[in-house]
């Protein structure tokens, strides 16, 4: 309890210095306020009908969406999530900030919630990265590193009396759990574009429940998530990661919901202590890059960019926690896989974009647009003796764009992709996939 005690004390004080900022940076003048001018909210379908107006301080553009999915994991998923946009000063010298909200709950009784947030205060001043989720949820357990044998048991396997101990668990290896994850991480501009600073990180699983693990049985069945946890010392029931990041972002977009030209680049050391909550000692280096190049003015023609290394540094990582797809902070990477399909000590990914103007229509000419892509994977696995590029898993895909807010490059994205071993995906979300 102690160490749970400390963890959200020092969120809650991050957290508050970061509120603290933005409202500093923010607040007008006294003599400035008029109380009595509405606060403008712009909705999706005005943005359609009207012509849009110039960006402006103050203007909020709301765009609501359903959350609907069906899959063998979560069954039926129904939901509402919503992106919120808005300029903290002036659009010239400030970029666009965003923050989405996401609730649903599915026919299994899984509940997911979250809360993601990227601020950019008044000149740009600060940059404040938020990532708050809240899971009663269900994921398959796979083994450790990419390939095909990652769907098998990781090994050295368990032995007693030189035999194996137990047999793989048959079909998906479903885990149910309940999560809940606190980022936050606050960075000061150094130099224009340039950006340092801190973070508080925060990951909790318990009530963690391996469906297909049966050690009773005559010849007992165990699961993957069971393995690495027995080998590397971890509670089967439960895992808590907290820690401290040292933070550098680097940022020339013109816009984070749909860039049309420059680079985004980010480096983050965390160190996870045992006197701040965490199981044991570790430490990871999480770097990711991004880049537009546009090779006409009209922004009709965009290839894109995105590379993402996630690196154990020192000590272990609960199985929740390593590097792993489908967990950065908008949930978008590997496409064409099912979340936390490959995960590793360490782990790479890239991903290429083609981005193209399909046609326009009245008051909003980039309506409706498509783009091509690729993706691959490559994880490493101490248990198996995989180093990083000894398997690379690809995925291949295609997707349309509705553009709903021209101001704010606000969009409605589906995608479809195929992967290997005979997966594939549907995704519907809001805003480019990076």
């Amino acid at each position: 309890m102690k160490k749970l005690a400390t963890c959200i004390s020092v969120l809650i004080t991050l957290n508050c210095l970061c509120v603290s900022q933005l409202v500093a940076q923010d607040k007008p003048a006294a003599s400035s306020i008029d109380s009595t001018a509405p606060k403008k909210i712009v909705k999706w379908w005005q943005i359609l009908q009207k012509t849009p107006k110039p960006p402006r301080k103050g203007a909020i553009y709301f765009i609501p969406i359903p959350i609907f999915s069906v899959n063998p994991t979560s069954s039926f998923q129904l939901g509402v999530g919503a992106t919120l946009n808005w300029f903290s000063g002036e659009p010239v010298d400030t970029r666009l900030s965003n923050s989405s909200v996401g609730v649903s709950y599915t026919l299994k009784n899984q509940l997911i919630s979250s809360l993601k947030t990227s601020i950019y205060t008044k000149h740009d001043n600060w940059i404040l990265l938020g990532d708050w989720r809240y899971q009663m949820s269900s994921q398959p357990g796979f083994g450790i590193g990419t390939g095909r044998q990652s769907a098998t048991l990781s090994s050295p396997a368990i032995v007693i009396n030189d035999n194996p101990y137990g047999t793989q668990a048959p079909g998906v290896q479903v885990i149910t759990y309940n999560f809940a994850r606190v980022y936050e991480t606050a960075l000061r501009k150094v130099i224009d574009k340039f950006y340092m600073g801190m973070g508080y990180h925060f990951d909790y699983y318990y009530n963690v429940k391996d469906k297909l693990l049966n050690l009773n049985a005559t010849t007992p069945l165990i699961t993957n998530y069971y393995i690495y946890n027995v080998n590397n010392g971890f509670s089967q029931t439960s895992s808590l990661l907290s820690g401290v990041s040292i933070d550098a972002v680097y940022d020339t977009r013109d816009n984070q919901n749909n860039p049309h030209k420059g680079r985004y680049a980010l480096l983050s050391f965390r160190y996870n202590p045992v006197f701040l909550g965490s199981n044991n000692n570790s430490s990871t280096l999480y770097a990711e890059y991004r880049d537009y190049v546009n090779f006409t003015r009209d922004n009709h023609n965009i290839l894109a960019f995105w590379a993402i290394g996630n690196f154990t540094t020192s000590g272990v990582l609960p199985y929740w926690n390593l590097p792993t797809i489908g967990w950065d902070q908008f949930s978008k990477s590997g496409e064409g896989y099912v979340q936390g399909r490959f995960r590793g000590q360490n782990l790479i990914f890239g991903q290429t974009e083609y981005r193209r103007h399909l046609f326009g229509i009245k008051n909003n000419p980039s309506f409706m647009s498509m783009v091509v892509f690729a993706n691959m994977t490559t994880a490493s696995s101490k248990e198996n003796n995989i180093a990083l590029f000894k398997y690379v898993d690809p995925a291949f895909g295609t997707g349309l764009r509705v553009n709903v807010s021209p101001i704010a490059r606000i969009r409605v994205a589906v995608d479809y992709a195929i992967g290997f071993y005979g997966s594939m995906g549907i995704y519907f979300r809001l805003n480019e996939t990076f």
